[in-house]
């Protein structure tokens, strides 16, 4: 065999080990995408077959059997993401706040100079809170004692990210509860305060959160 036979033969030999490597990458990777895509739409659908459902009854009455029925899966799928109920319920809700909330968290955060959160920022999020029908049964349905906590929570995480200092996370917590106060206080009494005052209102609670001599004044 002369070398140039051989220097090809190694060629093509080298080429065929490395071609089965490289689809199998390839294969594995298109079983990830379509394994997270399948995951998505189950979520999806379980989600979506949640807030129908929470339209008519109590969160803590909907069935996992109920729901996999709703969304037309079984429920082994459902178990495959959640452990129980109450981690959907608590995402679907984070989910909630999490587009109300979308791109307004700075107007919580920054230490104004004459204090509190500005009027139009406040106006703007009474309309997507109070529009949004799932957070608005969150807040009154039955249990809503405890959504109304979850609520708060995920105004500080989101205004704050997360952070470990207590003092700024303390003064965030009473901060986002004396809002939603006015927000739930408003909408419980059918809306019967014009939608200024309440502005006025949250705005001037909010000045009183953020002045300086109270600690609370540089939680940006």
């Amino acid at each position: 065999m002369s070398i140039f036979t051989y220097i090809i033969r190694f060629f093509i030999m080298e080429n065929n080990e490395q071609i089965p490597t490289s689809v199998g990458i390839l294969q594995k990777g298109a079983k990830m995408d379509r394994r997270k895509i399948r995951t998505e739409k189950s979520k999806a659908a379980l989600k979506a077959a949640f807030v129908e459902l929470f339209r008519i009854k109590e969160p803590e009455t909907i069935s996992v059997v109920e729901l996999c029925r709703k969304a037309g899966l079984n429920r082994s799928t459902f178990y495959a993401h959640y452990p129980y109920m109450d981690e959907l319920t608590r995402e679907v809700l984070w989910e909630c706040i999490e587009n109300v909330f979308r791109g307004m968290g700075p107007q919580w955060n920054l230490p104004l100079e004459d204090g509190g959160v500005e009027k139009d920022a406040i106006a703007a999020y009474l309309h997507r809170f109070t529009g949004d029908p799932t957070l608005m049964r969150f807040c009154t349905c039955a249990n809503n004692g405890k959504y109304r906590n979850l609520i708060i929570r995920a105004h500080v995480d989101l205004t704050l990210g997360h952070s470990i200092d207590p003092v700024r996370y303390c003064a965030a917590y009473y901060h986002n509860a004396g809002i939603l106060s006015f927000i739930l206080e408003w909408f419980n009494n059918g809306f019967s305060v014009p939608e200024r005052t309440i502005v006025e209102l949250i705005h001037e609670f909010s000045k009183i959160m953020y002045r300086p001599s109270l600690g609370t004044g540089s939680f940006g």
